[in-house]
């Protein structure tokens, strides 16, 4: 089982160069569980996201790991701690499979040490994991896009940190993909304890495998707690403006969004 962390923001405030995107967030992600950062788009929630992992500096507030300032943790002991995978990551020409995932091994190694016993391992429990094993000396560009989004998550695990956050980790995936991949992460959670925390779109999706949701609007948390206290038919249409029904998932007993939509009547639009 991975160590408990305390990983908190306090009056978080982010944006890009003059635009506030963050507005005061304040948050702590729960240790050993799979979160996930719902809301519509623009919403601000891959900006949350990359706060959390440094690669924005906040405008003001605090973000702490186990006390300490996470701005002053120094990049290679922090990236032994905590992996991200970013949204569309882009791919080293002519790299392999095995090559690329064994990139996650860098915060571990020394300047001068060479691959170490552990360092194999690594990468070939990440391959396993994943199901990737059969591609290692393919080339990158010869895979799908599951598959590819398979490589980029195993050297994510290559780097076995204890927190994991990955910005839309299915965009662009058809749902067998989808369901696939957050499969293969649940069960890294559960087996290994490591924290997850993802930035999805499909809401349902993240109901289903999420136990703890972030819910932004327009930049603040307005929400958060368990699927079933946060997903409810109102705060939907707070947040994304949908009409809906939510009802019980019948495979996994977590909240179903059904959108109502301009036909939920059976009336027949008939254009004047």
């Amino acid at each position: 089982m991975k160590p408990t962390h305390v990983f908190q923001a306090e009056q978080l405030v982010a944006g890009y160069e003059n635009k506030t995107v963050i507005h005061g967030v304040d948050l702590v992600i729960p240790s050993h569980q799979i979160s996930v950062m719902i809301g519509a788009n623009g919403c601000g929630k891959s900006t949350l996201l990359k706060s959390l992992a440094r690669l924005i500096k906040p405008t003001s507030g605090n973000i702490t790991l186990d006390g300490k300032p996470l701005a002053k943790i120094p990049p290679k002991p922090l990236a032994r701690i905590l992996g991200l995978l970013p949204q569309s990551p882009i791919v080293p020409e002519g790299i392999t499979v095995a090559d690329l995932v064994g990139r996650g091994r860098f915060p571990h190694q020394s300047l001068f040490g060479g691959w170490t016993k552990k360092d194999y391992e690594a990468v070939a429990v990440a391959m396993r994991i994943m199901n990737i094993t059969e591609y290692a000396n393919h080339h990158i560009d010869e895979l799908s896009g599951g598959q590819r989004q398979r490589v980029w998550i195993a050297m994510a695990l290559a780097q076995q940190t204890d927190i994991l956050f990955l910005d839309e980790p299915t965009t662009f995936l058809d749902i067998t993909y989808q369901v696939e991949i957050l499969d293969l992460l649940t069960d890294l959670n559960r087996q290994q304890g490591t924290t997850i925390v993802m930035v999805l779109h499909d809401i349902n999706l993240s109901a289903r495998y999420a136990d703890h949701i972030f819910a932004l609007h327009q930049g603040k948390l307005v929400a958060e707690g368990k699927p079933e206290e946060v997903i409810t038919s109102e705060r939907v249409k707070d947040i994304f403006g949908l009409d809906c029904t939510v009802i019980k998932d019948p495979v996994s007993g977590s909240p179903l969004v059904v959108p109502k939509g301009r036909y939920h009547l059976n009336e027949a639009y008939i254009p004047s």
